[in-house]
């Protein structure tokens, strides 16, 4: 693929109509060190073009694919009409190779937004821009938009397979590794039994190690005309797939005078914690001569961007320091794991936001304070008190945003799931292709409840509304489109039920997502699209999707061979061990999984060998000359400890445990295995790279030997 030219976007004004000319097309970039990499740009950049509106325009926007595969775009945090949200498969076609798509809609809103694509992983890969919308006869103010975001030079195949293998080199690339040789020096050796007896994986915040960290597409970029005592209202995006970030200005504080579009009451504040998909408005001044970074680190502290405003001198804000993922682990053992639903606040959300105020008749589009055109909203009444870091409870609306208590309600709960051994991610143990859908009413507030069980945050975000983040606020709480939820904790939202037909949730962390954490919300008696009429079974089989990989060890007694192709529910396996005297044994296995861990499974399999340095050739069905099918159950006990039962058809029994990846010290991990037929191994590996690392092992059958291993 060849990188085209760069393009500005075309902008035609025709009345009150505002018309883009949007082409995705390929394009090889390199953000970090290491080869070009294939992307995806529109109109050849990366991220996409800033789109502008004012509210009351008729948005006309022509998406051109210039691609060999299909491709879409959603417009993130826009009220628009079901067909135009941009979901392939669920409300809008793919746009397919070689053709244009028009989207047309009204703009009934203001406030900063942004658009990326909903196609497989090409969000990831450079597909996502920013789009502002400003409110009628709004005046003129020093503005820049800024859209984070995260690079991995890996391609998306390989990132996925890394996931769904449960590979330890992200966390040995972010220095996160729990090893028990630390544990033991630090004096965590407790906590570190404690979290593998509980068959719960390493304390982590991050799912992948990426490469680069961008703000409008470069790891540094420089806005040089900012003067001393000049306010700027920074627009900012969280663009990322996977990455949360600080954001600290080294100028000073920040007010943040809106969220997701939304006016909200200044709020000053040192440091911003920014989830992924969510946008902040936030004025920043120019302190003096200089140029002073404004920094977005990553939520794991392994890189960040700097943006710099002003001439001069650079002005650096802080470093933050490195994470400190065993006292993490002691912290999060400290959490009770089995608190009951109650204990977490699930009855408290909403008891005093829903007085004072007559909402019935009130549609969610109509739900837009920024009404008054003013450009810095609120300033009447500041408060001049400096926070130390943003908080939820710390947005307050303009305006009331409370519902009429005569409103009919209906209530949802939401437990959010995961298996990261396996890398599924749900809700209620279910992930998309399994779940029904969340059926709603028009004319009625909906009200979620959420509970996140799992040790990640999740970023989730609602298509097409508009809902209240129930806060310290109360009828004040402030209306957002996508919120985060931290573990162990619970959120209530709410919105007032005012669409038609079906709209997607889902967690915006993008390898969530695709592993099943969405669900389809649905209006009761709306017309079904043309998808619909299918089960939506594109858009649900995604998280279904065959993962394969392998491990080569070639070592100097044998070569040892595992390779895995899994899906939701199976798994295959093979095992291959040969010597280079022409020894070898195979074991072949279909597992079936059974149980929402995953611990529990039931296979049927094949077992192929023959040792001719210690098998009788007269003698057949033995250890060392066995051609035999066989059943059996696997169940993973505490400390990741795997046990196997089989039995073939001569009644043979055979019982198994094995240990994987055991971690020693940061880079060094143990691999270990032992059955009923006085078979044992144990060896180490230390890995150097991804791909490439130095093992050695002892085999009761085949002796002493070291080399190399390659994981795929």
């Amino acid at each position: 693929m060849s990188k085209p030219a760069a393009q500005k976007p075309r902008q035609e004004s025709t009345g009150k109509q505002t018309v883009y000319n949007l082409n995705i097309s390929d394009t090889l970039v390199t953000f970090a060190e290491g080869s070009l990499k294939s992307a995806i740009a529109v109109n050849g950049t990366i991220p996409a073009p800033t789109l502008f509106f004012t509210e009351g325009d008729t948005a006309v926007i022509h998406v051109s694919n210039l691609m060999e595969e299909e491709t879409s775009v959603h417009w993130h945090g826009i009220l628009l009409p079901n067909a135009a949200d941009g979901v392939p498969y669920l409300t809008t076609p793919p746009i397919k190779p070689g053709d244009t798509y028009t989207f047309s809609f009204p703009v009934i809103q203001n406030g900063t937004y942004w658009y990326h694509s909903h196609t497989g992983l090409q969000e990831q890969v450079g597909l996502y821009g920013s789009i502002v919308i400003y409110p009628r006869n709004s005046k003129p103010q020093k503005e820049k938009v800024i859209v984070f975001s995260d690079w991995t030079n890996e391609s998306m195949a390989t990132v996925f397979r890394s996931l769904k293998a449960n590979y330890e080199w992200y966390a040995i690339r972010r220095h996160s590794v729990q090893s028990w040789g630390e544990a033991l020096v630090r004096g965590y050796l407790g906590d570190k039994a404690k979290q593998e007896w509980q068959r719960m994986p390493a304390m982590d915040v991050s799912d992948v190690a990426y490469d680069a960290f961008l703000a409008n597409g470069k790891v540094v970029t420089e806005y040089p005309d900012y003067k001393r005592g000049e306010t700027i209202r920074l627009r900012m995006i969280n663009g990322a797939a996977g990455s949360y970030f600080w954001i600290q200005f080294a100028g000073g504080p920040m007010t943040i005078v809106a969220a997701d579009g939304k006016d909200v009451k200044p709020v000053i504040v040192n440091k911003i914690d920014f989830p992924i998909a969510e946008t902040y408005d936030v004025l920043i001044t120019i302190p003096g001569d200089g140029a002073y970074e404004l920094r977005a680190t990553s939520a794991d502290i392994s890189g960040y961007s700097s943006t710099f405003f002003g001439s001069g001198k650079k002005i650096y804000a802080p470093n933050i320091p490195p994470l400190d993922y065993l006292a993490m682990l002691a912290e999060r053992n400290s959490m009770d794991m089995n608190m009951d639903m109650d204990d977490m606040g699930m009855d408290s959300a909403g008891d005093n936001t829903m007085k004072d105020m007559d909402m019935k008749d009130m549609d969610m589009k109509d739900m837009d304070m920024e009404k008054s055109g003013n450009a810095m909203p609120g300033m009447e009444m500041p408060d001049t008190t400096v926070n130390e870091v943003l908080s939820y409870n710390m947005l307050r609306s303009v305006a009331p945003t409370a519902f009429d208590t005569a409103l009919p309600v209906r209530e949802i709960q939401l437990t959010l799931t995961g298996n990261m051994l396996r890398y599924i991610w749900s809700f209620n143990d279910k992930p998309l292709s399994k779940a029904d859908k969340i059926l709603i009413k028009k004319g009625e507030v909906v009200r979620m409840k959420f509970v996140n069980t799992t040790m990640m945050r999740h970023p989730l975000h609602l298509h097409g509304h508009f809902f209240r983040l129930i806060n310290d606020q109360g009828a004040y709480s402030p209306l957002k489109h996508t919120f985060d939820i931290q573990p162990m904790e619970s959120v209530t939202i709410e919105f007032y039920a005012s669409e038609e037909k079906d709209w997607f949730f889902h967690c915006h962390i993008l390898y969530h997502m695709m592993s099943g954490m969405a669900r389809i919300v649905s209006y009761e008696g709306s017309e079904q699209n043309e998808f619909a009429k299918t089960g939506y079974s594109m858009l649900k089989g995604e998280d279904n999707f065959i993962s394969a990989w392998f491990d080569l060890s070639v070592l100097s007694n044998s070569t040892w061979f595992e390779g895995f192709v899994s899906n939701l529910d199976y798994q295959l396996r093979f095992d291959g061990r040969g010597t280079w005297k022409g020894d070898y044994e195979t074991e072949t296995h279909l597992l079936r999984y059974l149980d929402k861990d995953d611990f529990f499974a039931v296979f049927v399999g094949y077992d192929l060998r023959l040792n001719r340095t210690l098998a009788r050739a007269s003698v057949s069905d033995t250890k060392d000359n066995r051609r035999e099918f066989e059943l059996g159950v696997l169940y993973l006990l505490p400390f990741f400890f795997e046990s196997e039962l089989r039995i073939d058809p001569t009644a043979r029994v055979r019982f198994q445990l094995q240990r994987r990846d055991m971690p020693i010290t940061s880079r060094l991990f143990f691999d270990g295995r032992v059955n009923t037929d006085k078979e044992y191994t144990v060896g180490l590996r230390y890995f150097v790279t991804r791909t490439f690392s130095v093992s050695a092992l002892y085999d009761s059958d085949y002796g002493v030997g070291a080399g190399i291993s390659v994981r795929y």
